[in-house]
């Protein structure tokens, strides 16, 4: 388990590290330093700032855009994230199912076990009705079908599409109209 000191030093272990790498191009950059540590269940939220922002607060100073690192708790793997993702949260989902490969719920997973434990409680009546009345746009008659697959413990099947249709018979060349010659 990495410690909240250890977070802080791989941080800034990276930030002198792209110091350096920049300074070698001939690039000059301002001095960063870690402004915040916040403990979150998978990582370490480590954010970072300009050193001249950090001790003056004045905003010419401050670095526009940059996300704070992730240090993984188990291992201590370096993660960059961005701004945007961070201040929403979105990173949450993404980085357990790339990084831990723990499997994510969604509101689909959600409504499969409402609708299961339904249909367990009371019938498959009420749980073809609780299930059409979530549905954006059901299909008529969609919802018992969808409910069987369900209680048996398989996921909703995407409703099937009558290819009849929706497909064109094929035509041989010369024998359709606009391949054939003017006149």
């Amino acid at each position: 388990m990495i410690e909240r000191e250890a977070a802080v030093r791989l941080v800034e272990e990276e930030l002198a590290r792209e110091d350096r790498k920049w300074s070698a191009l001939g690039v000059d950059t301002k001095r960063t330093v870690v402004t915040d540590v916040e403990e979150h269940e998978l990582v370490w939220i480590v954010r970072w700032q300009s050193e001249a922002f950090a001790r003056t607060g004045n905003p010419g100073d401050m670095l526009v855009g940059v996300g704070p690192y992730l240090v993984d708790r188990v291992d201590g793997g370096l993660h960059s994230i961005g701004v945007l993702s961070a201040r929403g949260g979105d990173w949450e989902d993404d980085y357990r199912a790339r990084i831990r490969g723990l499997p994510v719920r969604t509101a689909v997973d959600d409504l499969h076990d409402e609708i299961r434990e339904i249909g367990a409680a009371q019938s498959r009546m009420h749980a073809a009705r609780a299930l059409r009345q979530r549905l954006p746009v059901p299909l008529p008659g969609a919802g018992r079908p969808i409910h069987r697959r369900v209680a048996r413990g398989r996921s909703p099947a995407p409703p099937r599409v009558d290819r009849r249709r929706t497909t064109r018979r094929a035509h041989r060349p010369g024998t359709h109209r606009a391949d054939r010659p003017p006149g």
